[in-house]
This record gives structure tokens, sequence and C-alpha cells, in this order.
């Protein structure tokens, strides 16, 4: 039992062309190849035997295919957010390819929701939670969030600098907005003042923006735990909050995957650990614990 919405979503075409190619070989043979359900479509008796005399043939001719797709020493394709990809991976990349050297990475941004149905991918780094076959989930880090500024314009107090007259301009995404409120809040200020800030298009953007002393940025903890460690970002406030919104590795495990996807997934999962475990080394230091977020329902 399958469907012609499953079929159309492997090929990369429309239902409607499916169902053109149904009927074009229906008659061609002068006689039903498949039976409508009201929950799919099944083989006739004209159409098994025809399917299990020609399904050999396709599975050579998709392994051969596959056999040359390796063979151009072709990328892991691997779609992520700009800022995971500018702040984290892109700096500790250099590591995977000297010990893969004749492995590459083709890095996809990713503007919308990721399927690995829809498109050929063999990772992706996401909170997005995918439902669908042939790929595994792997938890790689949470979504922990403090102010960050220059060493260079903090302050002792973070009233100082996030709320008031005197405030420094608030460095934001508008995606990021609702956990701006929810940090300002756990903080104990009023509502962050954003028509006195900046609007980026990215994380990153905001964070090269504080590096420069432009204002305060919302720093992923994740992202800027190299800058802590260099001393180019410093938290502007000890409170951090978590917000329960876990980000995840997904991994293709299915015939279409690359030769070289476990071990990149691999790799990216020890780096994960080793920068979890430096954060949460700072954690009774220079911030406090996360601050957990009680999701409600």
């Amino acid at each position: 039992m399958g469907s012609l919405s499953a079929a159309a979503r492997e090929l990369r075409v429309s239902v409607g062309a499916v169902s053109r190619h149904v009927s074009i070989l229906e008659t061609y043979f002068a006689c039903e190849l498949f039976e409508r359900r009201h929950d799919g479509v099944g083989l006739t008796q004209w159409g098994k035997p025809l399917h299990a005399a020609i399904s050999t043939a396709f599975q050579t001719i998709d392994s051969a295919c596959r056999d040359v797709d390796y063979g151009t020493s072709r990328p892991i394709r691997l779609r992520t957010f700009t800022s995971m990809a500018t702040d984290w991976l892109t700096p500790r990349l250099g590591e995977f390819r000297s010990a893969k050297p004749n492995v590459s990475v083709q890095l996809k941004q990713a503007f919308s929701e990721i399927s690995f149905t829809a498109d050929p991918l063999d990772a992706a780094v996401t909170a997005q939670i995918i439902l669908e076959s042939g790929i595994d989930q792997i938890e790689l880090f949470p979504t922990i969030f403090t102010p960050v500024a220059a060493p260079f314009v903090k302050t002792d107090s973070p009233a100082e600098h996030l709320t008031g007259p005197n405030a420094l301009p608030l460095l934001f995404t508008r995606r990021e907005i609702p956990f701006w409120e929810t940090v300002f809040d756990e903080i104990g200020l009023p509502p962050p003042a954003f028509d006195r800030g900046l609007e980026f298009d990215s994380l990153s953007l905001t964070y090269q923006a504080a590096r420069r002393g432009a204002g305060v940025a919302l720093g992923l903890l994740f992202f800027v735990a190299d800058d802590f460690a260099a001393g180019t970002l410093v938290p502007a406030s000890r409170i951090c909050v978590d917000m329960q919104l876990p980000q995840y590795l997904y991994v293709r495990t299915d015939r279409k995957k690359h030769p070289d996807t476990e071990s990149f997934a691999s790799w990216v999962q020890a780096q994960a650990a080793r920068t979890n475990a430096e954060l949460e080394s700072l954690f009774g230091s220079i911030i406090a614990s996360p601050v957990t977020v009680i999701k409600s329902h």
C-alpha cells in the first residue's frame, strides 16, 4: 500500500504529474495497474507481476547512480541557521578538514522549514521537530540566553545599560523579541525598549555589532562561548534563562546518505559536548545557573 503523494515527494514532482504518468502507463498496457482506495493505492493483479519484474532493474539503476554520486566526491550537505554556521561551526570546521581532508561540507542556510524529503540533505541543526523517516535526531545543546556586551561598555549594574534613559541600544532580531522579553522579566526589569535599539537580520550580526561596542545583544550561550573565552563579549547580567527549546542534530540514515555523514555527525557531537562542558564551568562564576522557563500549555 502506498500513495501518490508519497511518490510525488520521492520524485520531487507534483501529485498531478504522478497521476498523469500512471494514466499513460495504464493506457499503454490497456489495463489497470493500480487499485485506488480511500487510504492510498495498491497494485492490481496486473500491476504486481510487472512491479516484481522491473523493481530489481530500478534498484540496479539507483545503486549505479548513487555510486556515481559518491564517485564525484560530493560534499556533505548540512542545513542550519546563520548564527550556528557563523559563530560556532565555521571556526571549528578546520579541525574536521584536518581529520578528513577528502571530505568537504556544504553549508546551506535555513530560511524556512527544513525537510529531508524535499531537499537532498545529509544533516541539519535546528530546533524544529522533524518527523520524517530515514533520519536520526540527536539533542545537541539547550537554548540559554543572557544579555552580552563588549567588556569596555559593561557596567556593574545591569539596570544601567539595559533600561532607563542611559541604556545602551538593544541589538535585536525580530525573531528573538519574545526571548528578550522573557529574559528582562527574569532579571526583574521593565519590558525592553526596542524602539531605541537596532534591528538586524540574524543573531550573528548582533554579536558582531556588540563586539564593537554598539550595544547589548541577546547572547545564546552556545554561540558566544568562544567570545567569553576570548574576552570579546561578557555577560551583561549574571542571570541566564533556559528557554527549554533544545537544538537538534538531524542525520540522514537511509540509502541516500553521504558515506561520511556518520563520522561528521560524531565530530559535531564531540565538539558540542566540549562547548557544553565549557559553559557548565561558567555557571556559578561569571553567570548564575540558568533559570528555567516553565512552558505554558
